[in-house]
């Protein structure tokens, strides 16, 4: 059995102490956080210098700024060469001590703004810098891939629904008509079945059948229709119609939350 000395023991667990715990995050955020970033890096921290907070305006209390220089391992998403090394600043949560880490050596995945010759640039958002591990690359590159096919168009809003009673009683249909940024069409499939919770399923076609993709958690669909939808059919696309926007409230708890600013 292999024995630890006290020391590394004791070296070990103020070295876990000097980095704070930080929640991976969630699917919601993830993707603002992808589909934002011009550069996204997998980068292992050279050096981490403090700056003092006098000199770090804006710094917001139980932060500290650090300059990070770090080694470029692998783009995850860039639009041309990347420099070895790049540079940037990090306003890092202290520890329960009031301490600042101390990441040397920490593989990273950063969002980036597009770096310049000299490898200065910036993270988009304070919190673009993540602790990096294999789960975290494969969600931000699955994410990055289907975002670039297009095959998820941006959804902008509802311009229209209607609704049908099916054949048996408690049994319906309703339709939504969504916008998007480019002006591809998506259509919102509620249907309800006697004793069943409403399905809600999607199609990217003209034609509306068995194809219409069923909405899932942690994908780009659920993301754009559930952070993007009003909570509340507007009235000019049918909300004065008590059921149907029952149909619109029911599609929307099938659909799941946002989650942003929610922890995986």
């Amino acid at each position: 059995m292999l024995r630890i000395p006290p020391a590394t023991v004791l070296f070990l667990s103020f070295a876990m102490l000097a980095m704070p715990a930080r929640a991976a995050p969630g699917y919601a955020d993830l993707a603002d956080l992808t589909l934002a970033a011009p550069v996204i890096v997998r980068a292992t921290i050279a050096r981490a210098e403090r700056i003092t907070d006098k000199d770090s305006p804006g710094l917001a209390p139980g932060r500290a700024r650090l300059l990070i220089s770090a080694a470029v391992d692998a783009s995850l998403v860039a639009p041309g060469a990347i420099p070895a090394t790049l540079q940037w600043l990090w306003d890092a949560p202290l520890d329960a001590r009031g301490k600042a880490p101390k990441p040397k050596g920490q593989p990273v995945l950063a969002w980036l703004a597009a770096p310049g010759p000299d490898g200065k640039t910036q993270l988009i958002t304070r919190d673009a810098q993540q602790p990096w591990d294999t789960a975290l690359e494969t969600r931000t590159r699955a994410i990055a891939v289907e975002a670039r096919s297009g095959n998820v168009p941006v959804v902008t809003g509802v311009t229209n629904g209607f609704r049908a009673d099916g054949t048996v009683p408690g049994e319906s249909e309703s339709q939504f008509f969504l916008s998007t940024r480019t002006g591809r069409g998506l259509t919102m499939i509620v249907t309800a079945k006697p004793g069943q919770a409403r399905s809600v399923a999607v199609s990217t076609g003209d034609v509306i059948d068995e194809s219409a993709a069923t909405v899932k958690a942690d994908t780009l669909l659920q993301y754009r229709l559930a952070c993007t939808l009003p909570a509340t059919l507007p009235a000019s696309a049918g909300g004065s119609d008590p059921a149907l926007a029952a149909d619109w409230r029911a599609a929307l708890v099938a659909i799941g939350p946002c989650g942003r600013g929610s922890a995986a």
